[in-house]
């Protein structure tokens, strides 16, 4: 059985993108190459839960944290942009 991770999302943005999907955040493009996720923004408390599954994903992997977060105007999504990740 073939994995979906595998075949459509790049490497370097595999793991934390089938983690935060996992967790409930639909994740709509990335780019293992210039290293960001757009996600789709649902409010309610979204960037706080947000800012808890990359804390505890970066954490459990003894990696540094260097993250940024990027809602766009029309607040229909925004893109994580990983610093030296």
């Amino acid at each position: 059985m073939s994995d979906w991770y595998e075949e459509h999302i790049e490497p370097e943005v595999r793991d934390i993108v089938r983690y935060l999907r996992n967790n409930g955040i639909n994740t709509e493009s990335s780019c293992g190459h210039d290293m960001y996720i757009q996600c789709e923004y649902i409010p309610d408390g979204l960037i706080f839960n947000l800012n808890l599954l990359l804390y505890n994903y970066f954490a459990e992997k003894n990696l540094p944290i260097y993250y940024e977060i990027k809602v766009h105007h029309s607040y229909r999504w925004f893109s994580l942009f990983f610093i030296d990740y």
